[in-house]
C-alpha cells in the first residue's frame, strides 16, 4: 500500500501561490530599495484594487502587508540589521493606499455603508495614503 501523505505536491492552490509570490515580491522590492537608498527609500504603498479583485478586501490586504513586512525583517536580519530596527523600517516602507472608491464598490454586491466602514477600520493601522473619490458604489 502506498503512503500518499509523503507524495510530492504537484499542484499548489492558485490563490495561495499568488499570495506567496506577491508577498515575496513586495518584501524583495522594499529590501533591495532599502539597501540602495537607506533613509531615502521610497515608501511602497499597496493599493486595494476594485472590489471583487484579489486583495481588494481589508483582511486580504492587511495579511499581505503584514507578511511582506515579516519577510522584509527576515531578509534584513540575515543581512545584519537588528530586528527592532528592521521592524521599524518595514513599518515605514510597506503600507497601504486605501482607495475609498474601490472599497465602496462592495455596495454593488449588496454591502451596506456600515460594512464599508468596518473594512476601513480593519485596514486603518496600515494606511499611509488615501485615494478619495465618489463612485456611488459602482
Amino acid at each position: 500500500m502506498n503512503d500518499l501523505s509523503s507524495a510530492p505536491q504537484l499542484y499548489e492552490d492558485l490563490n495561495e501561490f499568488s499570495k506567496k509570490k506577491t508577498i515575496e515580491t513586495f518584501a524583495n522590492i522594499a529590501f533591495k530599495s532599502y539597501k540602495e537608498f537607506k533613509d531615502n527609500t521610497p515608501i511602497i504603498s499597496i493599493e486595494n484594487p476594485p472590489a471583487g479583485g484579489a486583495f481588494s478586501r481589508a483582511e486580504e490586504l492587511k495579511e499581505l502587508v503584514e507578511k511582506a513586512r515579516e519577510k522584509f525583517v527576515e531578509k534584513a536580519v540575515k543581512d545584519g540589521i537588528g530586528e527592532s530596527e528592521a521592524k521599524k523600517v518595514a513599518e515605514k516602507l510597506l503600507g497601504v493606499t486605501w482607495d475609498i472608491g474601490h472599497i465602496n464598490m462592495l455596495r454593488k454586491y449588496g454591502y451596506e455603508k456600515e460594512d464599508i466602514i468596518k473594512q476601513a477600520e480593519k485596514i486603518a493601522p496600515l494606511v499611509n495614503h488615501i485615494h478619495l473619490s465618489d463612485n456611488f458604489g459602482f
